[in-house]
């Protein structure tokens, strides 16, 4: 069945049809995710050395409208957004956008605070793998005192952090620079805002409502498959191979071509000036020292898919498949419920919340001569 399928996505005429290396990547995918890394490798590394993919150069080129099908994608979900016709737009996060103008709805898909503290880095550039991350937050600058913290500019972050989080001061996509009139209600959630799925301004507003734009959904990347290989080297004993992979991605998010800019509020809420400066304390750079250990290799992995896969639908079934659910998101509540309201006395229950229920409409649909052929998971 391959054979039928086009060798190279970016070579031919029908964008957004599946590839050859398409269908290749959901298989590894399939069997990295069940576990069976040395049949993934092999098919992983074809990818990688032959697909014809690059990285993009800078890291926000995945998720802005022009620069959809690029050198590093490997299949998207493709839109397109018309004046006249906004039944091909990406509908599924209309009301995932800020809660202000131009978008005005309706301020869901916050992130954390857990997520914008996991992006701090030590003074060499590298993640905290010891989880001081988890004590050392970043200032919540909220005008309340449920989060006391550190100031933009200190401590040092990986970059990705504000091309998947918008921050309060910090320029969010050249619309303006965020503050917490984004946000629906502070008390509930916090001033953190997503980011990836907003189309930049010139991709904004082209239908009657602006939030349905024609920013593609990055299904399956290079960056995914370089994470998925490296993980794959790490359980079957390649330690060195998968340090190099991860750099490769780090060495990315170190250009500096690719940093937020930092930018001064003008006159009115929508006026600023884009200054040749970072907008924070950026610092990112590649592991230097030999990976020996599997457990610190697995480790640091982890955190690279986490910064680079942040916000885009991935983390759960990343924490399911690892089977670390239970320990990381109980953990998880224990903190963020300090800040947020709506996760106080909440717990993670292990198998229950670890599998979606059943739809009863497939249960409904599943009937043979008379019985359901599908059950309801008995969690539920």
């Amino acid at each position: 069945m391959l054979l039928l399928l086009p060798v190279f996505l970016k070579l031919q005429a029908q964008v957004g049809r599946a590839s050859k290396w398409a269908a290749l990547a959901f298989q590894a995918k399939a069997m990295v995710y069940k576990g069976d890394y040395a049949g993934a490798l092999p098919i992983l590394k074809n990818i990688i050395d032959n697909g014809g993919f690059t990285l993009t150069d800078k890291y926000e080129d995945n998720f802005l409208v022009s620069t959809r099908n690029n050198s590093e994608s490997i299949f998207e979900i493709q839109f397109s957004a018309s004046s006249a016709d906004d039944s091909n737009t990406n509908k599924g996060i209309g009301l995932a956008h800020p809660y202000i103008a131009p978008w005005g709805c309706c301020g869901f898909y916050q992130a954390p605070q857990d997520l914008v503290d996991f992006f701090q880095t030590d003074a060499n550039g590298l993640p905290l793998l010891d989880e001081s991350w988890k004590t050392k937050h970043i200032t919540n600058p909220t005008g309340s005192a449920d989060v006391i913290g550190q100031a933009i500019g200190d401590p040092s972050v990986d970059p990705r952090l504000d091309h998947t989080v918008g921050r309060p001061g910090i320029l969010y996509k050249d619309h303006h620079i965020m503050q917490v009139d984004y946000v629906r209600d502070l008390s509930y959630a916090g001033p953190y805002f997503s980011k990836k799925h907003v189309a930049e301004p010139s991709g904004f507003g082209v239908t009657g409502w602006g939030n349905l734009t024609a920013n593609n959904y990055r299904i399956m990347r290079l960056g995914h498959v370089i994470l998925w290989y490296a993980e794959a080297l790490v359980e079957t004993g390649n330690l060195e191979e998968a340090r190099i992979q991860v750099n490769k991605l780090r060495e990315r998010a170190a250009n500096p071509d690719g940093f937020v800019k930092k930018a001064e509020q003008g006159a009115t809420r929508t006026e600023f000036t884009a200054l040749d400066a970072p907008a924070a304390n950026y610092n990112v750079k590649p592991y230097t020292d030999a990976w020996t250990s599997a457990t610190v290799a697995r480790q640091a992995v982890r955190y690279e898919t986490r910064l680079e896969t942040a916000m885009e639908g991935h983390r759960f079934f990343d924490l399911q498949r690892w089977g670390v659910m239970d320990e990381v998101l109980n953990d998880y509540l224990s903190r963020e419920s300090k800040y947020r309201i709506y996760l106080q006395g909440r717990r993670f229950t292990s198998p229950k919340n670890e599998y979606y229920p059943i739809p009863e409409e497939a249960i409904n649909r599943s009937f043979v001569d008379g019985s359901p052929s599908l059950t309801q998971d008995p969690n539920y």
